[in-house]
């Protein structure tokens, strides 16, 4: 099935309506959507868009996980598996320190070791052909980002995301591995996997 995969959109709703215009097909955004940044009537309009199932989203680093989870339609909640996709949501957020608790930034952006350890468990069961997730794993992040210096502060953090994905990456390597969160559009094939970084307001075409 021909699916749209949008980059970040960090609330940018004009974007996100001329990405999905007119297509007749399915889209899944990855995460940084906005949701939790502005007010009823934008959240209202974002679940009206999306009542009929045609475009979903995953959660990033800078989406409320408690408003994703509890009132938005569209919501693909962290570890599901369809028809052979998985899709994980959240990430680290660099820029924390400037940012305000509960107003634009949240606690539990990243899943917990616990709940990270039951998607790695099903992980190694479903051994999924396509993943789309927010973040990427660390040996990915290190070789399209780090060392080419495309990173906010020219390192790489070890996060509990980009672990997990490292490991999931190493029990099993799927045929395609879509993700944002670095916002720069990057392809790379690494040990059998193609990964994809999509840009923000960016999006692929792909069969899935």
């Amino acid at each position: 099935m021909l699916t749209r995969i949008i980059g970040d959109i960090h609330g940018n709703w004009n974007d996100y309506q001329i990405i999905t215009e007119n297509i007749k097909h399915n889209s899944i955004q990855v995460g940084d959507f906005g949701i939790g940044f502005s007010g009823t009537y934008w959240h209202d309009r974002v679940n009206n868009f999306h009542s009929s199932g045609q475009h979903r989203f995953i959660r990033g680093n800078h989406d409320n996980p408690s408003k994703c989870k509890q009132d938005m339609v569209g919501y693909i909640p962290d570890g599901t598996i369809e028809n052979d996709v998985m899709y994980v949501g959240g990430a680290w957020s660099i820029d924390r320190g400037i940012r305000k608790e509960n107003v634009n930034w949240w606690a539990d952006e990243e899943l917990s070791y616990t709940e990270l350890d039951k998607i790695i468990e099903i992980y190694s069961i479903m051994k999924p052909r396509v993943m789309i997730t927010h973040d990427c794993p660390l040996s990915v992040s290190n070789e399209m980002f780090v060392k080419k210096g495309k990173t906010f502060s020219g390192r790489q953090y070890a996060t509990r995301t980009g672990q997990a994905l490292q490991v999931m990456f190493e029990i099993h390597q799927p045929e395609l591995h879509f993700f944002g969160h670095w916002h720069d559009t990057q392809i790379m094939k690494m040990e059998g996997t193609t990964f994809q970084c999509i840009g923000i307001s960016d999006f692929v075409d792909v069969e899935i």
